[in-house]
């Protein structure tokens, strides 16, 4: 039976995974078609200068030997040695863990790193616009999920 720290990592990984999908988009659906996953760019319309410079900010973060290609390839592994036909415990699995959570660790400090970069591109005028977009975005998504977890649903209209 696995145990709690590794079924957490492992579920981590899922859910790290989801949640960094659209940090790695390059472009995006955003205001002025930027939005890398980043509150500071909610709402914010970026010059060409900044788009560029986010950009190859972004771009720094992509290809074979990235971050997000090593940790996709340590959470690979884990499921092959899974999925395998071969004898699996906790102990064989440990190490691919280890080096799973290792590499979390410094795609999460990339991406502070990151914002922080992001952030220091920015005036003082969109700051002021991304930091008003994600509260009423926040907001939102409050009312979202105490709609959800009221349960009630509201019938369609006769006809």
């Amino acid at each position: 039976m696995f145990s709690r720290k590794l079924l957490f990592a492992l579920a981590t990984t899922g859910a790290l995974g989801a949640g960094l999908a659209p940090a790695m988009a390059q472009h995006g659906g955003g205001p002025g078609g930027w939005h890398h996953g980043s509150p500071l760019l909610e709402g914010v319309t970026l010059t060409d200068d900044q788009k560029s410079k986010l950009h190859a900010l972004m771009k720094s973060e992509h290809g074979p030997n990235s971050l997000f290609a090593q940790l996709r390839a340590a959470h690979e592994q884990i499921d092959s040695a899974i999925l395998g036909s071969g004898t699996v415990s906790e102990a064989s699995l440990q190490p691919l863990v280890q080096q799973e959570v290792s590499l979390m660790q410094q795609v999460e400090a990339q991406r502070v790193s990151n914002e922080l970069a992001i952030r220091n591109m920015l005036t003082p005028a969109q700051l002021a616009t991304a930091s008003s977009t994600h509260a009423q975005m926040e907001a939102l998504h409050q009312q979202e999920h105490a709609l959800m977890k009221t349960g009630d649903v509201v019938p369609p209209p006769a006809d």
